[in-house]
């Protein structure tokens, strides 16, 4: 129980914090204010969402591995989304190419994890997805609106808008 505790709490902050710079990453692309000057600066934005990803791969296997929880269908999607892509976005940040890719798997990924939480939290008609898992059992609840599918939905959006803001940076810098 402690174990579960222990997790909950860490990656409950680890969303909260996404949230705050999901909203900080929206505030600089809608004030227009691009950061062109430093490379080191745009390579961080490279950097986060490597990080979110590998973070968000290592929770979801504690949670299936550690803690014990049985991954239901939609839970499986994400996985199958999640996983290729921390792969994936860690050659984005060596290369600096496929950008775009990457931002697209993260946008399915978003729209994977809305679904799951609009059945989650009672839309739609979902029976048993895998053995014994419905769709809309919430293992976790975090201040009442932190769920597993949430922090996934959080971590595609952050991943998303870091590199969108990356793109547009390129675009300022380029010019």
């Amino acid at each position: 129980m402690r174990t579960l505790i222990f997790f909950n709490t860490l990656f409950g902050f680890l969303t909260i914090v996404a949230i705050v710079i999901s909203l900080a990453i929206l505030y600089l692309i809608f004030s227009k204010n691009i950061i062109s000057g430093s490379e080191q600066l745009r390579s961080f934005l490279l950097i986060l969402p490597v990080s979110v990803a590998a973070v968000s791969s290592i929770g979801s296997l504690i949670y299936s591995e550690v803690i014990g929880f049985i991954p239901c269908e939609y839970c499986w999607y994400q996985r199958y989304i999640m996983y290729p892509l921390s792969i994936l976005l860690i050659y984005v940040a060596v290369t600096k190419k496929y950008v775009r890719v990457a931002a697209f798997f993260a946008g399915t990924g978003s729209l994977i994890s809305t679904r799951h939480i609009y059945l989650q939290n009672g839309g739609g008609k979902v029976g048993v997805c895998t053995s014994d898992v419905p769709c809309t059992l919430k293992y976790v609840e975090i201040f009442n609106f932190i769920s597993i599918p949430t922090m996934a939905l959080v971590a595609f959006i952050t991943i998303s808008l870091s590199l969108m803001y990356y793109e547009l940076s390129n675009e300022v810098a380029s010019e």
